[in-house]
């Protein structure tokens, strides 16, 4: 065997210092991503609590079309991996062309959905200048959600071969387009009109098609990618399919889970008026934020998986489990402490209006509370996404926050049977928080099971 086989199939590095430099280019893409809805908060945030209710709305739901969706198409991201660490590079383009396809038939779906507003009208019971602003908003991003679809898949293969900062200047040239684009489409600007918070819309669509037309050029012309390029496209491939559906659903649906326990409140939560509505929107973004370290961990991992089970190392890859829990634990921890004790700083730069502020201050102590062990809970089920173990996290994710943070949390909101008198947002906050308390302790136990099931070549029943 050629010395270049023999040195594709040396196992990742899992030191400290490769975790963070893996980890920063993702941390910094997903920043940039979810920074693009933080503009559209912030921006908003001053027209006026009707304009930043109807987007938190608009984007309530549709973070959680395009997440569970999204999440289908996430099975690249091991099988990607696995192909990398075995050096089958060949595989890769192949698979890249499946999910594609796969993109294009979920966006189908996910447009409809969108695009059915009367009903997300009703479910958040808005009326009047809110349901036109989130109608509008809703009907404009439908239109650029094949696009970010598709600019998924070619993330995904990113991060699976180790090319994360691709996405990261991506990412950086979109949020600062965003930022142009949504100043323009917000207020008005020479012989364009303000459309107010339906021009967030606008930019977003406008930034999903110019990333893609971004990844594709890259995907094309970079000699990093040659090898694994297909010479022609790849019609859809029944098995290929199969398989990432097999990876995917459970995967979408845990992220569906996960994503709507936060997008489903504030839909709920806008029944109790634009002040509450507004505090939440403004809580759940800076969590959001705050979110997105663990987030690249937890990628990290489940790439570093990937890639130490295909070059045949399965105590590499349990080496990295173990790390980027330890490494992850200690930030989030660093992170609530920030986050407590800073937050009439990180309140006062979305609003001045002081009932919005007091809300928010009072549902920031649960936030303080729960992010570090959802940060267990992201790195848990990544590795053992890296695994290929998707099941049994979905089904954690749909008992602890669905059942308990929406169905305790609804009880709570709007009802006194178990309280004195209904909660108000801090129902859902409440309940929230002891499901991801209770899951990130789970999932958590579950990832050390299974890596080092796998690393002492033990049968893993939940595989």
């Amino acid at each position: 065997m050629s010395t270049r086989i023999l040195s594709r199939l040396q196992p990742p590095d899992t030191s400290y210092w490769a975790i963070i430099k893996l980890s920063l280019p993702v941390w910094i893409s997903n920043v940039a991503i979810v920074g693009g809805a933080t503009l559209d908060t912030l921006m908003t945030g001053h027209l006026g609590s009707t304009d930043l209710a109807a987007v938190a709305i608009g984007l309530a739901v549709s973070v959680s079309v395009f997440v569970a969706l999204v999440g289908v198409m996430q099975g690249l991201s091991p099988i990607a991996g696995h192909h990398y660490g075995a050096g089958h590079h060949e595989r890769i383009g192949f698979e890249l062309h499946q999910t594609i396809w796969l993109a294009i038939l979920l966006a189908i779906i996910g447009m409809g959905l969108m695009c059915y507003t009367p009903m997300w009208m009703t479910l958040t019971n808005s009326t009047g200048r809110v349901a036109e602003i989130a109608t509008n908003f809703l009907l404009i991003n439908a239109i650029g959600l094949p696009a970010a679809m598709a600019g998924r898949a070619y993330m995904a293969m990113n991060a699976a071969v180790s090319r994360p900062k691709v996405a990261m200047w991506i990412a950086l040239s979109m949020l600062a387009v965003k930022a142009v684009t949504n100043y323009i489409f917000i207020f008005g600007w020479a012989f364009i009109p303000s459309f107010g918070g339906a021009g967030c819309a606008i930019s977003s669509t406008i930034n999903a098609f110019l990333s893609l037309f971004l990844y594709w050029v890259i995907w094309h012309y970079d000699s990093f990618y040659a090898k694994m390029r297909q010479k022609r496209i790849s019609m859809p491939n029944r098995k290929a399919l199969t398989n990432l559906l097999k990876l995917g659903i459970p995967i979408g649906l845990s992220a569906f889970f996960e994503v709507t326990s936060f997008t489903f409140m504030t839909i709920f939560i806008s029944r109790l008026g634009a002040d509450v509505v507004s505090a939440h929107q403004i809580v759940a973004n800076l969590t959001s934020l705050f979110y997105m370290a663990p987030l690249a961990i937890g990628v990290t991992s489940s790439v570093l998986v990937s890639q130490s089970l295909g070059a045949n190392s399965p105590e590499t890859a349990r080496m990295a489990t173990y790390k980027c829990l330890k490494f992850c634990i200690c930030l989030a921890v660093f992170v609530s402490a920030l986050l407590y004790f800073c937050k009439y700083f990180f309140v006062g730069l979305y609003t001045s209006d002081l009932d919005v502020i007091k809300v928010s201050t009072y549902l920031i102590g649960f936030a303080s509370i729960y992010h570090v062990f959802d940060a267990v809970n992201c790195i848990g089920s990544f590795s053992m996404r890296g695994y290929r173990i998707t099941f049994l996290p979905m089904i954690i994710y749909g008992v602890f926050l669905w059942g308990l943070g929406l169905g305790l949390g609804s009880i709570l909101t709007f009802t006194d049977y178990l309280s004195p008198a209904p909660m108000g947002a801090a129902g859902y906050w409440t309940a929230i928080t002891i499901g991801l308390t209770l899951s990130g302790i789970i999932v958590g136990l579950c990832a050390v099971y299974v890596a080092r099931a796998f690393a002492h070549g033990h049968k893993v029943w939940l595989h």
